[in-house]
């Protein structure tokens, strides 16, 4: 996977970590998804490591590098076959490179290359809701949401949380989900057929917790699939609630 370079922007390689030495993968983590997401929200590096080795691979990661192997960003996606849902479970820039387009060469080059290799009926993501969550070190919440929103991402209207990634940890509350593709025949205006949806949202807990709880939370999130479709919001009004 290559991205062609703009004039006025560093050169970059957007590679697949399976093509790439161990250590790239090291200091992907070390370097970039440490310093982007609190422990609650990141998989420890040997289970990362592991669903990346897996032979009939779920998970899959891309790493942004310099004309000198520095990395300085990547992305990492997991694919819900049964659902055809492409979940983005983590994007990020490097700390020191933020702010220089990098995420955004990242997004839009491996978009393209999942489209053509999963055709997904939708592409999400996850970003702490801004209006609850506020900067603690690892990114801006608002600065990401208004990221997602010039890159055409919508909010889902869901009450949703990421699930806990290990059994003594806690489930991470008040995200919000957002499509950063929608395939043709699922979006009905400003809305979204709800079952890719709800099916997402049951693998993605059986996948992490290994069990659909009865819990207040998830019963939440089953009401507001409870029609055909769901609505798809602009960020920009989560935006002007801050």
């Amino acid at each position: 996977m290559t991205e062609t370079n703009v004039a006025g922007e560093i050169p970059l390689r957007i590679v697949d970590v399976g093509e790439l030495p161990e250590s790239a993968l090291d200091e992907f983590y070390d370097d970039v998804l440490t310093p982007s997401f609190p422990d609650e929200e990141l998989l420890m590096p040997d289970e990362l490591s592991r669903a990346l080795a897996d032979p009939e691979p779920r998970m899959f990661a891309s790493v942004a590098l310099t004309e000198r192997n520095e990395v300085v960003g990547g992305v990492v996606g997991q694919w819900f076959p049964e659902c055809k849902v492409i979940l983005t479970v983590y994007l990020a820039t490097h700390p020191g490179r933020r702010g220089g387009g990098i995420g955004r060469r990242i997004l839009r080059t491996v978009m393209e290359e999942w489209t053509r290799r999963f055709d997904p009926l939708l592409v999400l993501g996850e970003v702490e809701d801004p209006r609850r969550h506020r900067d603690r070190g690892f990114g801006d919440p608002g600065r990401r949401l208004a990221f997602y929103a010039t890159e055409g991402a919508r909010v889902i209207d869901v009450p949703y949380f990421q699930p806990r990634l290990r059994p003594d940890e806690s489930r991470v509350p008040d995200l919000l989900l957002m499509t950063f593709a929608v395939h043709d025949r699922f979006r009905l205006g400003s809305t979204v057929d709800s079952a890719p949806v709800r099916c997402f949202l049951e693998k993605n807990l059986l996948a992490s917790e290994g069990a659909i709880g009865d819990d207040s939370e998830t019963e939440a999130l089953w009401q507001a699939l409870d029609g055909p479709v769901v609505a798809l919001l602009d960020p920009d009004t989560v935006l002007g609630e801050l």
